[in-house]
C-alpha cells in the first residue's frame, strides 16, 4: 500500500503490526443457505439494504427508486417512509442515494448526503428527530455500498469511510498530465458529543490512474487505464461495536474495540489462485471492456443531452462551416434558465493497465464484499465460485472460519435478523423482491 506523501499513517501501521502467522485451520464444507420462508410482492427498483425491526418488521432502502419503505412482519403490507417527493405522510427522501442503518436500541438511521441529514426512525418508521451531518470529503464517505457500510460503536461514535486526496503533480510542457489516485483510504470515527473526528485505520483501495494531454490537432484528450483486479482490504461495524478491517493481503482480520486496541486473528484458510500471464490478459481485456462500456454510456447521454438542447435553442445548431469537435468530446447547449450556453465534456478513452500492475494471485475478495450479521460474525464474499455462485466464508469474533455458504442464484445480501439474512433478487421479469431466508 502506497502512503507517500499523505497522512502520517505510522502509529496506525504499527498499531495493527501483524503477530507471527499461526497455522491455518481447516476450512469447513461449503453448504447451501437455509431455506427462503417470505417474499414481498410489491415492486421495487432495488434493494440496497434492510433493517430488521424488533417486531419483525424490516425497513428497506430503494436506493434507485428514491425511497424508504415499511413492511410488516409477514412482507405483505407495504407503506412508503421517505420518497423523492414527499409527498403524503411520507418525508423527503432526498435526490440522491441515501444509507439505511441500525442504530442505537430499536432505532434506525438514514443517512441522506444530498440532504446534509441523518433522520432517526423510531421503531414503528416514523421520524423522531434529526441529528447534524458529520464532516465528509464527498459522497462516497457515508453511502457505504462498495465503500463499505457505516457503523456505530457502544459509545454511539460512528465509523465510516474517508477518501484521501491525490497529489497533484505540476505540469511539464509537452508532457501529458498524469493523476494518480491514492490506493489507500482511511476509515475515521465521528464523536457527536464532541464533534471530535479521529482517524482509525487505513485500508488498502484499487488504484486508479487519469491521463490528460493534447493531441496533435489541438484537441484535449483524457485516458483512464482500466485496472482489472486489485488486493484490497474490507470493513465493517460488528453487532457488538467492534470494527473489523479484513486485510487482503493474506486474509485475516484485525478487530479494534472502542477503546483503541487492536487484536489479530490468524489466516483464513484460502484457496489462492495464481494468475498466469495470459490469465491477467484476459482480466486486463475484461476489465477494460467494462470500462468502456461504462464510458459509451456516458457518451450517448451526454450526446442526447445536446441533441435535447440543439433541438430547444435555434442558437443551438452547429453551422455547416463550423469545426466539428473531436470524437472524444461532446458540445452540449442551453444553460441555466434556458440561455444558450456551450460546454465542452471530453469523454475519456480506455487505456488497458499492465501485466505486472495486476496481482500474481487472485485476490481473496473484493471491493464491498464484507457484511456484518446480527451475532457478531461476519460474512465474507469471496472470490471463489463454485456453479456460478460466489463462497461467502463467514468468521466469528475470534476471526476464525466457522462456515461457508452459497446464496440461491442472483441473490445478493441485504440485511440480516436473528438467525435470519434478507436477500435481494431481481425476478425473470425484471421486478425486484426482498426474501427472507433463514441462516441454517
Amino acid at each position: 500500500m502506497s502512503t507517500r506523501g499523505y497522512l502520517p499513517f505510522a502509529a496506525i501501521l504499527t498499531a495493527v503490526a501483524l503477530p507471527a502467522i499461526p497455522q491455518l485451520h481447516q476450512a469447513p464444507r461449503i453448504r447451501r443457505l437455509g431455506a427462503i420462508t417470505q417474499v414481498t410482492r410489491d415492486s421495487l427498483a432495488s434493494v440496497a439494504s434492510v433493517v430488521q425491526l424488533p417486531d419483525g418488521r424490516i425497513l428497506v432502502n430503494d436506493i434507485i427508486g428514491q425511497r424508504l419503505l415499511i413492511f410488516d412482519s409477514s412482507l405483505s403490507v407495504l407503506r412508503v417512509v421517505l420518497d423523492s417527493a414527499g409527498s403524503g405522510s411520507s418525508v423527503l427522501y432526498g435526490d440522491g442515494p441515501g444509507t439505511l442503518l441500525p442504530y442505537r436500541g430499536d432505532s434506525a438511521l438514514f443517512i441522506s448526503p444530498p440532504t446534509l441529514s441523518m433522520l432517526v426512525l423510531a421503531p414503528n418508521g416514523a421520524v423522531a428527530r434529526t441529528i447534524a451531518m458529520p464532516p465528509t470529503q464527498g459522497l462516497p464517505s457515508l453511502l457505504g455500498s462498495v465503500f463499505g457500510t457505516p457503523g456505530f460503536d457502544v459509545q454511539g461514535r460512528l465509523y465510516y469511510y474517508s477518501q484521501l486526496l491525490p497529489i497533484v503533480p505540476r505540469p511539464q510542457p509537452d508532457r501529458p498530465f498524469v493523476l494518480d489516485f491514492p490506493d489507500s483510504a482511511l476509515i475515521v470515527r465521528f464523536d457527536f458529543g464532541t464533534r471530535r473526528l479521529d482517524t482509525v485505520a487505513s485500508i488498502s483501495i484499487p488504484k486508479a490512474r487519469t491521463s490528460s494531454f493534447t493531441d496533435r490537432q489541438g484537441q484535449p484528450v483524457t485516458e483512464k487505464t482500466a485496472y482489472p483486479i486489485a488486493i484490497v482490504d474490507g470493513w465493517a461495524v460488528a453487532s457488538d461495536g467492534k470494527l473489523a478491517v479484513v486485510r487482503g493481503r493474506d486474509y485475516h482480520v484485525d478487530w479494534s474495540s472502542a477503546s483503541g486496541n487492536w487484536a489479530h486473528s490468524p489466516r483464513v484458510a484460502f484457496p489462492w489462485a495464481p494468475l498466469s500471464d495470459s490469465e491477467k490478459v484476459v482480466l486486463i481485456d475484461s476489465a477494460a471492456t467494462a470500462m468502456q462500456s461504462s464510458i459509451d454510456s456516458l457518451r450517448a447521454r451526454v450526446e442526447a443531452g445536446a441533441a435535447a438542447r440543439s433541438r430547444g435553442s435555434p442558437s443551438g445548431r452547429q453551422s455547416p462551416g463550423s469545426p466539428r469537435p473531436a470524437p472524444s468530446a461532446s458540445v452540449i447547449l442551453g444553460g441555466p434558465g434556458g440561455a444558450p450556453m456551450a460546454f465542452r465534456v471530453v469523454i475519456p478513452r480506455v487505456v488497458r493497465a499492465a501485466t505486472s500492475e495486476v496481482p500474481d494471485y487472485r485476490p481473496p475478495f473484493g471491493q464491498g464484499a464484507v457484511y456484518a450479521d446480527r451475532s457478531g460474525s461476519l460474512w465474507i464474499r469471496t472470490s471463489q465460485v463454485i456453479d456460478g455462485r460466489p463462497v461467502y466464508d463467514v468468521i466469528d469474533g475470534r476471526g476464525q472460519l466457522v462456515d461457508r455458504v452459497q446464496l440461491p442464484p442472483f441473490r445478493s445480501i441485504a440485511g440480516f435478523g436473528p438467525g435470519l439474512v434478507y436477500l435481494g433478487v431481481r425476478d425473470s421479469v425484471g421486478i425486484v423482491h426482498v426474501e427472507r431466508a433463514r441462516i441454517r
